[in-house]
């Protein structure tokens, strides 16, 4: 019987071996190392990278409020960053929305990364942040440091195989009502909506005056993006908590059915959309961690060596994270 009972464990633990590892064990140090295709990810996010972005919306713009000139500086800078890192599928998505009495012309400016021509699963994972601010102050947190990460993690992923589509979007006129992403998911199709197993909403990541990072739900449940970002904070940083709250552009996509969760910290910094949000508030620890959660969990998804997500499927072995309630 002895010898059964270590045949037996030897034989679970080479099948342990032979799955992909999507959380690290409860008694487990976090080690990158353990987690090899993290540090895909992880080893080549540059946080001084991010924050010069943040620097360059916040200070060389300055405030980008939908419709006036800093948004038109903005838009060129995006385009000008992701060609830069290669991207030939560069679109700027013009719309209008009223404000005041009278239309307004806002952006969203978006950058595919295409899948592997043989590894392709005709899936995809949208990643946004707003690239506006509120027009009387700088947005250096809001959101100069979800901008900032997503350019970070679209340079990352040119050069990464996948077997997913990822779509980087920066959309416009959060502030005025959350109006670019209403009109980027108003423009989806419905197959396109079907094919979107994921939808990453980053949000206010770099307060050293807010709170910890939180994964907010529209709905207050769990979903696919919550249980991929909560696998991945205990592998490369600690757990993230989930929660309950509208008021980003991950809404519009939980309204077509689409796995979303908004990125952010919580409680709010005292600066929060105030002409003090500027980048002497703004924290490096907390732009690589918040970028590195998601580029990891975003990588679990697509990268070309696991089987793809099936949409309303959760593939990660699940992580116990818990509920918090809101706090801002």
């Amino acid at each position: 019987m002895k010898h059964g009972k270590i045949s037996i464990l030897i034989l679970a633990m080479l099948l342990m071996i032979g799955t992909p590892v999507y959380a690290a064990p409860q008694d487990a140090s976090n080690d990158q190392s353990s987690q090899a295709f993290d540090n895909k990810v992880v080893k080549r996010v540059n946080v001084e990278n991010i924050y010069q972005h943040v620097s360059y919306l916040s200070e060389e713009i300055g405030p980008r409020g939908a419709g006036t000139e800093g948004e038109l500086e903005t838009v060129e800078y995006l385009v000008d960053q992701f060609e830069s890192y290669g991207y030939e599928n560069v679109s700027v998505q013009e719309f209008t929305f009223p404000s005041g009495g009278e239309e307004v012309t806002s952006y969203n400016v978006e950058a595919t990364k295409e899948p592997l021509k043989n590894h392709d699963t005709g899936q995809e994972i949208i990643v946004g942040s707003h690239h506006d601010s509120v027009p009387w102050g700088q947005g250096a947190n809001d959101d100069a440091s979800g901008t900032a990460a997503l350019l970070e993690l679209a340079r990352v992923y040119a050069s990464t195989p996948t077997d997913t589509s990822i779509k980087f979007v920066a959309f416009g006129a959060e502030e005025y009502g959350l109006w670019g992403s209403r009109k980027y998911a108003e423009a989806m199709s419905a197959e396109d909506a079907e094919n979107t197993v994921a939808m990453f909403q980053m949000d206010m990541v770099g307060s050293e005056d807010a709170g910890d990072l939180v994964m907010f739900t529209a709905n207050g449940e769990k979903n696919t993006v919550t249980d991929l970002g909560a696998a991945a904070g205990s592998r490369v940083s600690e757990l993230v908590p989930y929660s309950e709250l509208g008021r980003s552009d991950h809404v519009a996509f939980h309204n077509l059915g689409i796995p979303a969760a908004l990125f952010i910290h919580t409680p709010l910094e005292p600066w929060y959309h105030t002409e003090d949000d500027v980048l002497e508030h703004i924290s490096k620890e907390k732009l690589k961690n918040v970028t590195d959660i998601v580029g990891s969990a975003i990588y679990q998804a697509a990268r070309k060596d696991t089987p793809a997500l099936e949409k309303s499927n959760v593939a990660p072995v699940p992580v116990d994270y818990y509920y918090e309630e809101p706090n801002l």
